[in-house]
């Protein structure tokens, strides 16, 4: 009887180790890694649908707005600017048109000019703001200005 006591407490024993070796092995186990990456200045510029804007004829003095505006979307992971210049190589006039009056008559108007990292949607409004005496020194004929923007981040 003896010896069924003591095996019974083996196989008591032994029960009671393999059950805490099951618990054990059941618990969870975690691992860390570092993952690491960089996102480094980046800026993209495009025109969200029709860029293109017409005056109509300027017949005298005054201002004449465009008749649509632009809409340039901005993605960028940093600040940012805008900036707009006229491309005279690839703009038409008729010859003797004075470039300094165009730039001049013509008034940008930008709902942002910079901003902080994201996407960013710019709406740009258009004015020919044209003196009479200016007139004198923009011929007759079809003008065609090619407009350039350009974002910059800081």
């Amino acid at each position: 009887m003896r010896m069924f006591k003591n095996a019974g407490m083996v196989m008591m024993v032994a029960g009671l180790v393999l059950g805490l070796a099951l618990v054990a092995s059941a618990a969870d186990s975690s691992a860390t890694v570092n993952a690491t990456f960089a996102i480094p200045s980046w800026i993209s510029l495009s025109v969200v649908g029709n860029g293109d804007v017409d005056f109509g004829d300027i017949a005298g003095g005054g201002g004449y707005a465009g008749d649509s505006s632009t809409t340039l979307r901005v993605l960028s992971t940093t600040s940012w600017a805008l900036t707009s210049t006229i491309l005279w190589a690839d703009s038409t006039m008729p010859k003797g048109a004075s470039q300094s009056i165009i730039e001049n008559a013509l008034n940008l108007s930008f709902s942002d000019d910079a901003g902080s990292w994201g996407i960013h949607n710019v709406e740009v409004s258009y004015e020919m703001n044209v003196a009479d005496e200016d007139l004198a020194e923009l011929p007759v004929g079809d003008y065609n200005l090619v407009i350039q923007y350009t974002a910059t981040t800081d």
